[in-house]
């Protein structure tokens, strides 16, 4: 047996050598695909760090960092093993002050504690001279002489620690600024504002694209503190500082397994994601082994004669097999190796940029070794895969036909066609039940079964399509009837574009789905390219009627008429709760007043989750099972986040107008509405049958410690006229007020500032960040600030990676369709010098290549979106299974079809692969001797 393996693999190795161009092109359709997972997976296991690589680029040679959920209220921390833990904590608790004593106690004796921010963004925000004008960076007064942020990771890449009034900035930031040691930081506005010499460069190694100066002008607060103590924390250490209110990250408690319900769902999002990595997986692996297939199909039909005579001298099928798969095997292994070795090598290349990219410095190159392995096992595994129908198809080679150089009547297609059918139902099936029984290999069975069965379905279809060639020209006639007479070498090339596009079409969809899913739970309060500027109260009084509101407006339109030119300004009244509610001062009082508004929906009209006990998963599975048959349970996450504190308000029909997308008689009655003292809702189940809402009023009191008195809460309800708007519309208060209806609610308008609707002028984005840049500002001699904001709903990034990720597959289909038309046409030779022998024209040589390329792409691009879209129908189960036990409901993935991936694959990939063998195909050949 052995001998046998060893005469295969000699006759592999030589019948590569022989034919290099043959064996390069097998070897790159089955490397290219791993190339990309190999890149992919050092870059990876290169980026990622685990918890412990975490905590010490972090922590450096600090044993923790620890910060307050709310200082003085106890707390049940349930992760352990990262930046910001899962905790449980009375939330209507507010605490009291904790000193930095009481840490110190709960610490190791020789503990010491500095302020730190783990994320740059936790800083104070200052407004900065830039070389383009102004903008924003955070600053930290951390005391850099406190050696505890050095053995933090901090690093002077250049000069030194600042002095008195000097400052240093992260690299970041320097780029972004322009400036270097020796230069002055302007900050214009915040904490530090003035000149400051900057002293260094400095970098944190967990943070590397944070823009942050830090200085003893700016303020002292951080978001928490590093822990430096002279012995590891134990957990008495750490569930005293809970006591405390303060979440800890230690070191020594990495390994603390998770508890409560956050182990719970940690756990199940895990074997969700499990099970979607494996079915991309699954439809990489397919990809890979029927874009292979065809050089190996056409390869052993290419060598039929040396079969024939193998068989003729007394080879066994077997041993024919034996010697097509240990082609497989030996392309693979020199697949995976290749793949490898560059892939590795990219990133050891690419790695400053990587780090750049995640932000953060890696551990060092590294390889994803198990992973690696794996791809050696897959390589093995798809290159037999692909040489196996090629094996079968050459151990029953016909050794006269294959000596005489004739080919044989080919049988009817007729078992392949209703084989598989049969294939694609069980695919299909198999689909259903696993994702019904949630079982992974019958969820990766079906994507399987669904692109195997249309592959076996492709002979009979092409047998169907050779007969609509009568009413066709010359060449697409000669291309269809040679694709079904020669389904041997179409139907493989077919199969190659097929899994490439399914892989295709199953990612964008998947996207495309995310996209439309992020736009649906997007709350819209005014209409695309909307320009709002928002005007705040930025007096010391914060007395809103004593700030020159009009000084404010003229200092700002010449600043929007700058980049829009001519606009108008429209004031849009938005009402809040006054001070103190409105109510009258009593100076004995010492309590602290608040006061909210609910909308309240009528009792009959409440969904059934609130009322049900949802005390364990499995009640609460229960319930939300039973608020999907309850036609009152429509709330999503949205619904829940809304205050109804600056809420839009007017009886202006073009205001009205622009906040809802009213029109005609629906605006009119909508403004009728409103003038009787109304308000327009976007909660259509909040408004009783006799067409009236109640909101109510919670009037809450707090004593002089902040500790609020709930036997003094005081709550009211009125009800007002309402009009239903569509739900989406209104935000997230989902409330438009009427004048009237603000006033019998005690809200006015103007409380913190003014907004206007800026109409006129041309806005691109360009012009729009610019504009956000410049009004990040003060007005009215400081005491107003500016906001500009620009409405854009759209989500460039997901429809341009959608369109990459279309593009690249796109590539490798027309590479696929480019290489197997080749390796046919190749085939063809000895047929069409005959051709040419006979008085054909050379160009219809050229013509009859292009057409048989547009045959492989249609057929193949046609079968591979059926078999994407059965691919996306089982992943997408996969995705919304975590998602559909929540309540209020998640925007679970949907089945919006990304069109114009439709159009890249069905009509650019065709077109591009046509017009390339039009350009390519040589239009005449020598005549051949033909073999007898």
């Amino acid at each position: 047996m052995f001998a046998s393996q060893r005469l295969a693999f000699r006759i592999a190795r030589r019948e590569a050598w022989r034919y290099k161009g043959r064996s390069a092109l097998s070897i790159a359709l089955l490397g290219l695909p791993l190339l990309g997972a190999a890149l992919a997976a050092s870059a990876y296991d290169t980026a990622d760090l685990d918890d412990a690589e975490t905590a010490a680029q972090v922590l450096g040679e600090n044993e923790a960092y620890i910060e307050f959920a709310t200082p003085g209220v106890p707390l049940e921390q349930q992760s352990w093993n990262n930046t910001w833990p899962a905790f449980e904590m009375d939330w209507e608790d507010p605490g009291r002050a904790v000193t930095d004593q009481e840490i110190l106690a709960s610490l190791p004796v020789g503990s010491w504690i500095a302020p730190y921010s783990v994320s740059a963004g936790s800083g104070e925000s200052a407004t900065v001279a830039t070389p383009d004008g102004f903008g924003q960076i955070y600053t930290f007064g951390y005391n850099l002489g406190d050696g505890t942020y050095e053995d933090a990771g901090l690093v002077y890449r250049e000069g030194s620690a600042p002095g008195r009034g000097e400052v240093v900035l992260s690299t970041a930031a320097a780029e972004y600024l322009g400036l270097g040691v020796g230069d002055d930081l302007t900050v214009e506005e915040g904490a530090g504002t003035g000149d400051h010499e900057v002293s260094g460069i400095v970098e944190f190694p967990s943070d590397l694209n944070g823009r942050f100066a830090i200085g003893g002008m700016f303020a002292p607060q951080a978001s928490g503190w590093l822990v430096d103590t002279p012995e590891p924390l134990t957990m008495d250490d750490a569930l005293a500082l809970n006591e405390l209110g303060m979440t800890v990250w230690s070191q020594s408690l990495l390994d603390t397994p998770a508890t409560g319900d956050y182990a719970t769902m940690e756990v199940a999002m895990e074997e969700s994601e499990l099970a979607i990595y494996g079915l991309i997986v699954v439809i990489v692996v397919m990809e890979v082994v029927l874009l292979a297939g065809p050089a190996f199909a056409i390869s052993a039909r290419r060598r039929a004669r040396e079969f024939a005579l193998m068989s003729a001298n007394g080879a066994t099928p077997a041993q024919i097999r034996t010697v097509v798969l240990a082609g497989g095997v030996l392309f693979g292994v020199l697949a995976a190796v290749a793949a490898i070795a560059l892939g590795v090598a990219a990133v050891w290349a690419g790695m400053p940029l990587l780090e750049q990219f995640v932000g953060h410095r890696s551990a060092g190159l590294r390889v994803l070794p198990a992973i690696q392995a794996a791809l050696v096992g897959v390589a093995l595994a798809t290159g037999l895969l692909s040489a196996l129908a090629a094996a079968i198809s050459a151990s029953r080679v016909n050794v006269v036909e294959a000596l005489t150089g004739r080919a044989g009547r080919r049988k009817g297609s007729k078992k392949w066609l209703f084989g598989g059918l049969a294939v694609l139902a069980a695919g299909i099936a198999a689909g259903i039940a696993g994702v019904y029984l949630w079982i992974m290999p019958l969820m990766a069975g079906a994507i399987v079964l669904a692109q195997l069965g249309l592959v076996a379905c492709t002979p009979a279809l092409l047998s169907w399509a050779s007969k609509l060639g009568k009413w066709l020209p010359l060449a697409p006639r000669m291309a269809l009837r040679e694709a079904g007479r020669n389904r041997g070498s179409a139907a493989p090339a077919i199969a190659a574009v097929l899994g490439v596009v399914a892989a295709g079409m199953a990612f964008s969809m998947i996207v495309t789905a995310d996209s439309v899913r992020q736009l649906e739970t997007q709350e819209n309060l005014l209409p695309q390219d909307s320009m709002t500027l928002t005007l705040y109260d930025f007096s010391e009084e914060q007395d809103a009627s004593r700030v020159d509101w009009e000084a404010a407006e003229a200092e700002a339109e010449p600043i929007l008429e700058g980049e829009l030119g001519p606009v108008d300004l429209v004031p849009v009244d938005t009402y809040s709760t006054p001070m103190n509610c409105g109510l009258p001062v009593d100076p004995d009082d010492e309590r602290s007043t608040e006061c909210h508004w609910n909308m309240v929906r009528p009792e009959e009209n409440v969904c059934s989750y609130w009322t049900a006990d949802t005390s364990t998963q499995e009640l609460d599975r229960a319930a939300v099972e039973a608020a999907r048959e309850d036609p009152n349970c429509d709330e999503t996450p949205n619904d829940l986040w809304g205050s109804l504190d600056s809420v839009v308000g007017s009886t202006d029909p073009h205001i009205v107008a622009t906040y809802t997308g009213l029109e005609g008689e629906e605006l009119d009655r909508a403004v009728a509405v409103l003038e009787d003292g109304g308000v327009l809702v976007a909660d259509r189940l909040s408004i009783t049958d006799d067409g009236m809402v109640t909101l109510e009023k919670t009037l809450s009191y707090y004593d002089e410690t902040g500790v609020e008195l709930e036997e003094d809460q005081e709550t009211s309800e009125i009800q007002v006229p309402a009009m239903y708007v569509e739900k989406g519309e209104l935000g997230y208060n989902r409330l438009f007020l009427g004048p009237a209806a603000a006033e019998l609610m005690g809200l006015e308008s103007g409380v913190w500032g003014h907004e206007y609707l800026v109409e006129g002028g041309e806005v691109d984005q360009g012009a729009a960040e610019a504009l956000m840049q410049d009004f990040s500002q003060e007005l009215a001699d400081g005491q107003v600030f500016a906001s500009f904001n620009y409405v854009d709903y759209t989500d460039d990034f997901m429809f341009y990676f959608t369109i990459a990720v279309t593009g690249l597959c796109a590539l490798v289909a027309l590479g696929a369709t480019a290489v197997s038309t080749g390796l046919i046409i190749a085939e063809q030779r000895k047929d069409m010098a005959t051709l040419g022998a006979v008085g054909a024209a050379p160009g219809l040589r050229k013509r009859f290549a292009m057409w048989q390329t547009v045959v492989i792409a249609l057929f193949g691009a046609g079968l591979g979106t059926v078999a994407g879209v059965i691919g996306y129908a089982v992943i997408r189960e996969a995705l919304n299974r975590p998602l559909q036990w929540n309540y209020p409901f998640e925007t679970l993935y949907g089945w919006e079809l990304p069109w114009t991936s439709f159009a890249i694959m069905l009509l650019a990939v065709p077109l591009a692969a046509a017009a390339g063998a039009l350009l390519f195909t040589k239009a005449t050949l020598p005549s051949e001797r033909r073999i007898t």
